[in-house]
């Protein structure tokens, strides 16, 4: 399934294959190569390409192109480790600009089964629901934050993220048959 999104990372020049010289689509995403889609990203959305030279540790040119252009705030603590879910979203919101992930799909705040808006992470999920660009891991449309997320699944959702014409529409909530969590509804009656 996850192929011809792999061979469109590939061509555009955002994925490179694992030490072994293969893809490894069920591999997880490690903190380096998540930092290292967001810089190219962000910066062929820029200036139309991603020439970086890279040093040692060879992700550290990323890393701090990301710390310059606002990407990150922060920089992580260990490079080695998978990347969340959660963590990847929030570096590919802010990777490209408001304009570039234009709302194509009305998601109510607290439609996502697994975030609320509130949650850190939650306004980068969000965003990238709405537009188009994530689907959710399961027919409920969850995002599963805390799970690592794997390589074949990054690829789709890198194509989404430059190809606006494959990015997908998604419906959640009670208008799709999606059962709200005790918490859900709660939060929606609260208020009232």
């Amino acid at each position: 399934w996850y192929a011809d999104y792999v061979e469109t990372c590939y061509e555009l020049g955002l994925f490179s294959g694992t030490a072994t010289g293969r893809f490894s689509p069920d591999a997880s995403m490690t903190v380096a190569e998540a930092v290292k889609l967001a810089a190219c990203l962000h910066s062929i959305y820029e200036t139309g390409s991603a020439d970086f030279t890279q040093g040692d540790p060879w992700w550290q040119v990323y890393t701090d192109y990301c710390l310059e252009n606002g990407i990150m705030e922060e920089a992580f603590s260990d490079y080695s480790n998978a990347i969340s879910r959660a963590q990847f979203a929030v570096l590919l919101a802010e990777a490209l600009p408001d304009e570039a992930l234009s709302e194509m799909n009305t998601i109510a705040d607290e439609a996502i089964p697994d975030v609320r808006i509130s949650d850190s992470y939650g306004p980068a999920v969000y965003k990238l629901y709405r537009a188009g660009v994530l689907t959710g891991a399961d027919s409920t449309g969850a995002f599963h934050p805390n799970a690592n997320i794997r390589r074949g699944e990054v690829a789709a959702v890198m194509t989404r993220m430059v190809r606006v014409s494959e990015r997908k529409s998604v419906t959640l909530g009670a208008s799709s048959g999606c059962v709200l969590t005790a918490e859900q509804v709660y939060a929606k009656c609260a208020p009232s």
